[in-house]
């Protein structure tokens, strides 16, 4: 199916803003139930833990209160080491974010992104990258960023302002999701 439409050429220059907003999608979309089952799974193996603990003190002790002691230590001391790694690897993990943009080589610098019939590519300074709509899932817009998504969890990313007005924003998701279509349906 030919079409006669123009290609839709924006320049781009992503921004650190632009990249928090993006880790904030992704970070949503990554926050699955099975995610929350495997947290909550850990949190409720501090119960077996506290009973081990009181288990083992009543064996060494024969006052109760040492024995309920012990186990109420042991929980908490499950608990807390719990949540300090959940707190460490939300540290590192902001971090590692933070520091993304910087190990990309010209991350910041202006791109020209290039959506036509057959393709999206994105041409900066040291490189070039080129998706088929067959590779493009499905395209959002979410937190001022139009996102092209290559599975679920990677996308090309667009801020708002790289658009001259809303309705070329418009038109260029309704362009995206029509060859989106087509590519789904020659598949």
């Amino acid at each position: 199916m030919a079409s006669d439409a123009q290609p839709i050429r924006l320049a781009v220059q992503l921004n650190a803003d632009d990249y928090a907003r993006y880790m904030a999608i992704l970070e949503k979309r990554q926050s699955t139930t099975t995610n929350r089952a495997i947290l909550t799974g850990a949190v409720f193996i501090a119960i077996p833990v506290a009973f081990a603990a009181r288990a083992v003190a009543a064996l060494e002790v024969a006052d109760p209160v040492a024995v309920e002691l012990a186990g109420s230590l042991g929980l908490c001391g499950f608990l807390a080491g719990f949540f300090t790694f959940r707190l460490a690897f939300w540290i590192i993990r902001r971090r590692t974010i933070r520091a993304m943009p910087s190990s990309i080589p010209n991350a910041h610098d202006e791109k020209t992104v290039t959506l036509d019939e057959s393709a999206i590519t994105v041409t900066g300074k040291l490189s070039q990258a080129t998706w088929c709509w067959p590779a493009i899932s499905s395209v959002t817009a979410e937190q001022g960023l139009v996102l092209f998504w290559i599975g679920s969890l990677n996308a090309m990313i667009i801020p708002d302002r790289a658009f001259p007005n809303a309705n070329a924003r418009t038109d260029a998701i309704s362009f995206a999701e029509a060859r989106i279509a087509q590519a789904k349906s020659a598949i």
